[in-house]
């Protein structure tokens, strides 16, 4: 799935002399608990030929980036399949910090243009062309 990327370390520290962040080259970085996990990944072109590149970041540890490379399984406690139509109710359940407004926008988005299209289709055949 991936040409290259890299799981990295870095944190928010700024050099003193020049107002900098430090990132990956901070001193402190060697404790444990110092500075957040982060992945860089660099995936193949798009159809139209631009660079497709994927950064994210503030993660815990190292597991949990991995975790986060692992993406959702692909079937439930039950052994049945995943369809797009569970992730997507699921991942709605699962959120807990947006406002009332923005919920009831996130589920009327599901409802209305996301279910009746994707709902069907096996989360791990979703693809780019479904979208």
């Amino acid at each position: 799935m991936t040409d290259q990327g890299s799981v990295y370390r870095r944190c928010g520290c700024v050099d003193p002399a020049t107002g900098r962040q430090l990132g990956r080259n901070c001193p402190r970085l060697a404790g444990s608990r110092h500075g957040s996990w982060y992945l860089d990944l660099e995936l193949p072109a798009g159809p139209d030929g631009r660079r497709c590149r994927i950064r994210r970041g503030g993660y815990t540890s190292r597991a949990a980036v991995l975790a986060r490379l692992r993406g959702p399984r692909h079937g439930n406690q039950d052994g049945r399949v995943l369809t797009v139509g569970d992730w997507l109710a699921h991942w709605l359940a699962s959120r807990t910090s947006p406002a009332t407004s923005t919920m009831r926008s996130y589920t009327a988005h599901v409802r209305l243009y996301l279910a009746p299209y994707l709902g069907p289709v096996l989360l791990a055949e979703l693809s780019a062309e479904h979208v």
